[in-house]
């Protein structure tokens, strides 16, 4: 299945006015204490900062490319070949040649073009991983000419994308601190009036009143800061999501177990570093799904990094590494660490996987 740049069906219109509809909210949701002791102007930055749009820049000059690997191609619709039409696919050996282009701005605005039907002119073949952008090519017999176009090509697509975005992003971004200076300053008058109201009373601190025996029989309800430990830890590269990592996600939260998984616990604007420790710290083990494009990738190796310096610290077993499409002889070559380990193997089943998780986890 491809994979496209720019391929939901919402667009930078859309990201927009969600943006603006979430103004009012978040300017309610300030506290109240903040609103009286910090000034307008670093207020409005905290508003900025959390509904701003930054789109994305491709930096050309750090390009590089991805291994090569071997693939199947399917060629039962290639009218140059004697293939009976209607026999189903038909296969050869050919090669994926993949190039990662960096960026700054937020990733997650590459889910959205300008065309408003999500796979328009807007959607171009690509995947986004951590802080690039990969685009791959296959072919039987890779032209090096041919492929350099390909890619040339499709890099001025994104780029076009992203240019016409950045006019609604541009004005967007010009008039957000106005509006959120107006909506703060009004608030902050509603706030100052409220307190100035006076019924010719005293004026008194109230003492703490004691708590309602019907609410203090009630569990306490967790703060932002008190985070929910979780079971697992799940690290692997985006190219196995499909093949193995959402199938055992799936498994193991069916079987009660809470799991960090990235689509299911990253949201829109989230800083990715934060998540990712957040979701370390959290967990009682990870698990590690080796494979070759995991140890092709800086993101897994650095999550892999993360639990390699948890049992360091802590002296007890954090990794359980999972090989996928990976021998003992590979690994080994690779991390003698690893290859030392007991490792379950993908092509055991997630069935078997999943029960060798659960005697780890009792």
């Amino acid at each position: 299945m491809t994979s496209y740049i720019f391929g939901d069906r919402a667009n930078m219109h859309d990201v927009v006015r969600h943006q603006r509809d979430l103004l009012d909210r978040t300017v309610a949701e300030i506290p109240e204490n903040a609103m009286a002791t910090q000034s307008t102007d670093s207020l409005v930055a905290l508003v900025v900062e959390k509904l701003g749009v930054d789109v994305p820049v491709l930096k050309r000059e750090g390009i590089f490319q991805l291994p090569a690997e071997e693939i199947d191609i399917d060629v039962s619709h290639d009218q140059n070949r004697a293939i009976i039409p209607g026999r189903g696919p038909a296969y050869v050996k050919g090669t994926e040649i993949k190039i990662g282009i960096p960026f700054s701005g937020d990733p997650q605005l590459l889910r959205f073009g300008t065309a408003p039907s999500g796979f328009g002119s807007s959607a171009v073949p690509g995947y986004v991983v951590d802080d690039y952008i990969v685009l791959a090519h296959q072919a039987e017999h890779p032209d090096e000419a041919k492929i350099k176009a390909d890619f040339d090509g499709r890099m001025t697509q994104i780029e076009d994308t992203l240019r016409m975005a950045r006019g609604n992003a541009s004005e967007w971004n010009q008039q957000l601190p106005i509006l959120a200076k107006t909506k703060i300053e009004a608030r902050q008058k509603k706030l100052q009036s409220a307190r100035g109201v006076s019924l010719g009373y005293p004026l008194i601190t109230p003492k703490a009143t004691p708590p309602d025996p019907v609410r203090q029989s009630r569990p306490p309800v967790p703060t932002a800061t008190k985070r929910k430990p979780c079971d697992l830890f799940l690290s692997h590269a985006s190219e196995d999501k499909e093949s193995i990592a959402r199938p055992l996600y799936e498994a193991l939260t069916a079987a009660g177990y809470s799991v960090w998984f990235d689509e299911a616990t990253l949201k829109m604007g989230d800083s990715l570093r934060q998540k990712i420790d957040e979701g370390l710290a959290r967990s009682r083990y990870g698990i590690v799904i080796l494979s070759p494009r995991f140890f092709a990738k800086r993101w897994p190796q650095r999550e892999l990094d993360g639990l390699v310096a948890k049992e360091t610290a802590t002296g007890e077993k954090a990794i359980l590494p999972i090989w996928h499409e990976l021998n003992h002889q590979q690994v080994a070559e690779i991390s003698p660490t690893l290859a030392d380990r007991v490792a379950g193997n993908s092509s055991d089943g997630i069935a078997a996987l999943v029960r060798g998780i659960k005697d780890v986890l009792g």
